[in-house]
């Protein structure tokens, strides 16, 4: 065979620069599909990326006349969309709909605020609140904004309302008068202030934004620290608001606010969260809804299974189980774990509304409520692939950044084996704690790679990990055949010396980028670039020289820092290409070039239906890439600070043929696919390697004989695509191969 087996390629799917066809090309799908078993169940959402401090809200996503869920999480600024099922009860993921969604940070809350019918959203700004409206067409909806900043008239004039970063305001109809209200706290986190829209006053509707603020304060309590509510304090607040409001000012330490009628009597009691405490505080309101009076308090909520969150809890009320009646959901509202104190397995509480929507009763019914059907281990999942059981497809094993334990907060490995084939995976849930991980070993942040550290032609479990030195680099050497299920164990692991550069949030991935044997080091920064360095060593003993700071010309730039890195034959050129994921939530993929010589940079890589988009994933993200799916083509799977992984199938419009050997072919190699064994031969003599599709090299320096045909068995090899490589004196030739 004299050509490669992707023949055109570049024409089909137009790698050129000055194509216009590459720019509609999808590279990818959004994988949600392939099944994922736990206890011998299916999980409704495997593939949804996990969650750790979600904000709840609803909204009638694809326009079905029943109320979906859409999830924003504070750790990661990323948006979930799931459709609701009436019937069953239960949501699906549908990622399509999380592409309609700004960039967003810190918070965001849904709210019909104009009566219309159809939700608004509210978000943070770092002046105070931003918002957009839904625009429908015939087909789709989408977001325009509709107020880049909301203001209220104080006692110094109209000025920005303000809501600190970290707090979530209650965004209510809190007068009963038709039009809503907001409540949030002053700047310092001690007084409540409800900012009264005056839409019904001034023009009969609620299809305005204009808020004064009642009062110096609302509620009549001021508090500073945990739970230290002091009660009885007169906050000047009016039942007959004049606009505007005369003599004062506008004017934060952590605050989360929930308004709701909790007792019955009409009047909107407060439930508070606070950046110091691990409870939810009930505040009863004695007085009116416009005029409220907190008369006591009680700092456990529900008094039944208390909220208890270690830090920051924030409630959400939303009717989740589709019987008309708003429930209760509580998360934390944190931007990361700190103090390594919390666990994100588990981290969305939901209670049951067994009561009435006025007179509400919360039963806990789960503390990981849609975490339990999708994969979620924690936070800052780190997904790899391989045939570790041997049965000839693509096993999972993700590494995680922890969880607490009797021996401290320690990072583990879990095992998700293929129970399906190489072409149709079918994933088994299987192993919280493969080869005893987080017992043997304390590492935070475990990001395992295999590749052949040792030059033994087998692929060894590498991992990077944090521990109190900062970034370590080990690997445990694989004793298996190629081929046989892996043996590999935790007393034998070996140390990679990185080089002194390298920092404890950088991403370290080892790739034979010169085709000369030995691993060299291609690093992704905190700060957004890339390091390069040729091992100029040898296998064992690997010495890293630095070649660049800035591999394919990344920089350190700041909406790109964390940047993970994996290499594969992306556009099946024959060439190694270069994926990327980094802060902005994106993957790119830099490829059409030699190795650090690329011409091409796409992002644009997702379809839904007609459309090629760029997805944005959420931040502290781990790509790597492999071929889960066996049709030949290197799929993505990403893992997320969330603690899940999402899948990007290869959808590139190119197929794996039988080719027929042309007589006239320098190197020939057949048959193609092959299952049991290859034939090679060569009109001229030639070393021969031979590489997987992700760049591992399987073996070297076979030699071929002019006279001689070379047989090679492959029926215990992975399958998938291996790259023949033949060097001549003069050239070099290298063909694909499928392997069934």
């Amino acid at each position: 065979m004299k050509r490669n087996l992707y023949l055109y390629f570049a024409c089909l799917i137009g790698l050129s620069a000055a194509s216009p066809v590459r720019a509609q090309q999808a590279w990818f799908q959004l994988d949600t599909l392939t099944p994922v078993i736990r206890n011998a169940v299916p999980l409704q959402n495997p593939w949804a990326g996990g969650l750790n401090a979600g904000q709840f809200s609803t909204m009638d996503l694809n326009k079905d006349g029943v109320p979906d869920l859409v999830v924003f999480d504070r750790t990661t600024n990323r948006v979930s969309t799931f459709v609701g099922d009436a019937a069953t009860k239960t949501y699906r993921h549908a990622p399509y709909f999380e592409t309609l969604f700004p960039s967003m940070e810190n918070w965001m809350l849904l709210v019909d605020f104009d009566a219309d019918g159809q939700k608004e959203l509210f978000t943070h700004t770092p002046q105070g609140i931003r918002v957009y409206k839904q625009t429908t067409t015939a087909t789709n909806w989408t977001w325009k904004l509709h107020k880049p900043l909301l203001n209220s008239y104080g006692f110094s004039g109209p000025l920005n309302l303000l809501v600190v970063a970290t707090d979530i305001p209650a965004l209510i109809d809190v007068d009963d008068d038709g039009d809503m209200d907001i409540v949030t706290f002053e700047i310092l986190g001690n007084f409540a202030e409800m900012h009264q829209n005056m839409s019904m006053e001034r023009y009969g509707v609620p299809d305005s934004l204009e808020f004064v603020r009642n009062g110096l304060c609302w509620g009549n309590f001021v508090k500073e620290h945990c739970n230290d509510f002091s009660l009885g304090v007169d906050c000047g607040s009016l039942e007959n608001l004049k606009d505007p409001l005369p003599n004062g000012r506008i004017m934060h330490a952590g605050n989360s606010i929930l308004l709701q009628d909790l007792n019955g009597d009409g009047k909107k009691d407060m439930l508070m969260g606070h950046v110091t405490c691990d409870n939810v505080a009930r505040l009863v309101n004695t007085g009116t809804n416009r005029v409220a009076s907190f008369t006591s308090f009680d700092i456990n909520f529900p008094a039944k299974d208390p909220i208890n969150f270690t830090i920051f809890p924030a409630v959400y009320a939303e009717d989740v189980d589709f019987d008309g009646k708003k429930d209760l959901l509580a998360a934390p509202n944190v931007y990361t774990n700190e103090g390594n104190l919390m666990d994100f397995r588990a981290s969305a509480w939901y209670y049951h509304n067994a009561g009435t929507e006025n007179l509400p009763e919360y039963v806990l019914r789960q503390k990981d409520f849609l975490q339990d059907q999708m994969i979620d281990v924690g936070e800052n999942a780190a997904p790899s692939f391989f045939d570790i059981d041997g049965d000839g497809d693509q096993d999972m094993l993700v590494g995680t950044g922890g969880v607490r334990g009797a021996t401290g907060f320690r990072g583990s490995l879990l095992l998700f084996r293929n129970v399906g084939t190489a072409q149709e995976p079918r994933f088994e849930w299987v192993n919280d704690e493969y080869l005893d991980f987080s017992k043997s070993i304390q590492l935070t942040q475990v990001k395992p790679q295999w590749a052949d550290f040792d030059g033994d032609g087998v692929a060894d479990l590498g991992f990077a990990g944090i521990s109190f030195q900062g970034l370590e680099y080990r690997y445990l050497p694989n004793r298996a055949p190629q081929g046989a299920a892996v043996r590999v164990t935790m007393s034998e692991a070996v140390v990679v010396r990185l080089p002194a550069g390298v920092q404890a949030s950088d991403s370290p991935y080892f790739y034979d980028t010169d085709q000369d044997g030995d691993l060299d080091l291609i690093v992704g920064k905190a700060q957004g670039n890339i390091e390069y360095y040729l091992n100029t060593g040898t296998v064992r003993q690997p010495v890293f020289d630095l070649q660049t700071e800035s591999l394919a010309q990344v920089r350190s730039n700041f909406a790109g820092r964390f940047v993970s890195i994996s290499v594969a034959d992306m556009d099946l050129d024959g060439r190694p290409d270069l994926l990327t994921a980094d802060q902005t939530g994106m993957v790119r993929i830099f490829h059409s070039g030699a190795w650090g010589q690329w011409t091409r940079r796409d992002s644009l890589l997702v379809g839904f239906g007609t459309n090629t988009l760029a997805p944005k994933l959420g931040a502290y993200l781990h790509a790597t890439t492999a071929d889960y799916s066996g049709d030949g083509k290197p799929d993505v799977a990403v893992g997320t600070y969330g603690g899940g992984v999402r899948l990007l199938r290869n959808i590139l419009p190119v197929s794996i043929t039988s080719v027929e050997p042309s007589p006239a072919a320098t190197l020939v190699v057949y048959p193609n696919p092959a299952r049991n064994y290859v034939q090679i031969r060569s009109r001229q003599e030639a070393f021969l390697d031979i590489f997987t599709s992700d760049g591992r090299l399987m073996k070297e320096n076979l030699q071929l004989k002019s006279t001689t045909e070379l047989s090679l068995e492959v029926s215990k090899w992975t399958p998938g695509l291996y790259i023949f490589r033949a060097r001549y004196p003069d050239r070099q030739e290298s063909h694909k191969v499928m392997v069934e």
